[in-house]
């Protein structure tokens, strides 16, 4: 065989072998994460030494999909869908993410009704917009969480989803929630941000409603830095999130044949989870009831230290073993009594703050979402508000949910770390019976 003779008759390649060259990721961005974290100066050098020493690093793969090596978002997700006790988990990027994939697997667009809590944070209620969807937004009740009321008297015609958001920690009314859906054929959508690893009735949050969205931005109960899951039990749902959030690419048994049935194959936007976050959040996951039983410890020991005092009482829990604890919620009489309570905790070194002021923008209360109050658009197309007739659209006003105001206007939160010491939780619980004492009397 001659030069010019092909490596298929002859195997003599014109280009023998490519590299090895280094991967993308090395030990500099190595060094990056873990100059994150605050070792002791010696052992920080040390550290810095091993990472940069080696030649023969060789860095992750860090995007999930077409990874040579097994996927931490994949063991995530399985992890994941243990905890909760679902079929089918999806990692995204975020909850508000998860929210918008889970509305547009359920089929939500416009002229269609979204019934939300007035109390959540804004994105419950924004992705229901960007769906191009009206926001239904109702009272909660001594819970602070959905009315099982306040939502039977909101359900019309149009209404495609309920979704109750487990705040801070404590599980909505799930039984009277899933009734009444199950009666009006209206598929329910968890916002379980605040409240993940609590639980209702024995069963998880996220595994009881149609679709569960889960948040792991680092100021919630198990994080990843940002990051999010979509659980459900239903095949047909979870195919379509997972088409939604990954720009349609088409995430079936084979993905490229053809739609099994119409639904199957749409458009959709990136909310991926990267392979850090992954790894981070695989890690949380499987600490996740050991950082319960820390908040659950902690919260009772302060509960049980706090005395008796005519003005006081306590949030309702709906399910109290499935509380998470990351917080202890008290009412008192009036919004001014509450104020002065509240500086006073704080004065005394208890970690309390007050829920609503109306003089402080929070958007976790609905009278700040002036995006939806005020019917803002995007486009000149005036969508979510054009695709129904004026005379149709909800009558919001800042006002409209005068118990929620109510509520969170007289409530006072002390925030609870899993970390507390029993001598922390005994400080915490004098602080609060001495500003009680001063106060009530």
């Amino acid at each position: 065989m001659g030069q010019d003779s092909l490596a298929v008759d002859d195997n003599n390649k014109a280009v023998p072998a490519l590299g090895p060259y280094p991967t993308k990721i090395g030990p500099e961005e190595l060094w990056e994460i873990i100059d994150m974290w605050e070792f002791s100066e010696g052992n920080k050098e040390r550290l810095k030494e091993i990472v940069t020493s080696d030649p023969n690093v060789r860095g992750p793969h860090l995007f999930r999909y077409y990874n040579p090596k097994p996927s931490r978002v994949e063991a995530a997700e399985k992890a994941m869908k243990d905890l909760i006790g679902a079929k089918y988990c999806l990692a995204v990027n975020s909850c508000t993410s998860a929210l918008m994939a889970s509305y547009r697997a359920l089929g939500i667009g416009a002229g269609d009704e979204v019934i939300v809590p007035a109390y959540t944070f804004f994105a419950t209620s924004a992705t229901v917009a960007a769906s191009n969807a009206i926001p239904v937004i109702v009272d909660i009740d001594e819970s602070l969480c959905l009315d099982p009321e306040a939502v039977r008297k909101a359900i019309t015609s149009r209404t495609k989803a309920i979704v109750p958001v487990h705040m801070r920690g404590a599980p909505a009314q799930m039984d009277a929630i899933m009734d009444l859906a199950d009666r009006k054929g209206v598929p329910v959508i968890e916002d379980v941000a605040q409240a993940g690893g609590g639980s209702f009735d024995g069963k998880r949050l996220g595994s009881i409603g149609t679709m569960g969205c889960f948040s792991f931005d680092y100021y919630k109960v198990i994080v990843s830095g940002e990051g999010g899951f979509i659980t459900t039990n239903d095949e047909w749902l979870y195919t379509r999130a997972q088409n939604w959030h990954d720009c349609a690419a088409c995430w079936r048994p084979d993905r490229f044949a053809r739609e099994r049935k119409e639904g199957e194959l749409f458009c959709g936007e990136n909310y991926r989870m990267s392979e850090l976050e992954g790894a981070v959040a695989l890690a949380q996951i499987r600490k996740a009831d050991e950082k319960l039983a820390g908040y659950r410890r902690a919260k009772r020991q302060i509960k049980e230290a706090i005395e008796s005092f005519s003005g006081l009482s306590f949030r309702r829990l709906n399910d109290k073993d499935g509380d998470v604890g990351i917080c202890l919620i008290m009412f008192l009489s009036e919004p001014d009594i509450t104020r002065k309570a509240t500086e006073a905790l704080k004065d005394e070194g208890v970690p309390a703050g007050g829920i609503y002021d109306s003089k402080v923008r929070d958007w976790h209360v609905y009278s700040y979402w002036e995006h939806i109050l005020d019917r803002k658009s995007v486009s000149a197309d005036g969508l979510p508000w054009s695709a129904v007739s004026p005379d149709e659209l909800p009558k919001y006003s800042r006002q409209m949910c005068p118990r929620t105001l109510d509520l969170l206007g007289r409530a006072i939160m002390v925030d609870i770390d899993y970390n507390y010491s029993e001598t922390d939780c005994e400080n915490i619980g004098l602080g609060i019976n001495k500003v009680m004492r001063a106060l009530l009397g």
